[in-house]
């Protein structure tokens, strides 16, 4: 909002609506869903980098590279790993294996922060 401010531009907020599925049957399927959606705003964000491009806007470019592409790159790597790491173990046909990840591979980041 504040590079919007900045450049002369206006927000117009909206609502953020509820996601279409909440019933996601098993963590493998939760995490499958969240890597298509970093995808999808990863593909958006490739888009306005395009016609910030074209427009020969440097400052928005080297903005969304900075701020945001970087960033998508990493989540994607990381829920990409998850989701092999899941189906390796046997999931969703094991509870067992999605717990053992759940406390090993997830449990370690909250032990980090």
């Amino acid at each position: 909002m504040r590079l919007q401010n900045q450049r002369g531009g206006r927000i117009c907020l909206r609502d953020v609506k509820k996601p279409d599925r909440d019933d996601w049957e098993s963590g493998l399927r939760a995490m499958e869903c969240a890597l298509l959606l970093e995808k999808n705003v990863n593909q958006s964000l490739l888009e306005l980098h395009t016609l910030a491009s074209d427009q020969g806007d440097p400052h928005l470019c080297d903005f969304l590279e900075t701020h945001y592409l970087n960033e998508q790159v990493k989540s994607i790597k990381e829920l990409g790993d998850h989701v092999q790491n899941l189906v390796k173990m046997g999931a969703p046909d094991s509870g067992l294996a999605e717990y053992l990840f759940d406390k090993h591979s997830l449990g370690n980041e909250n032990n980090q922060n």
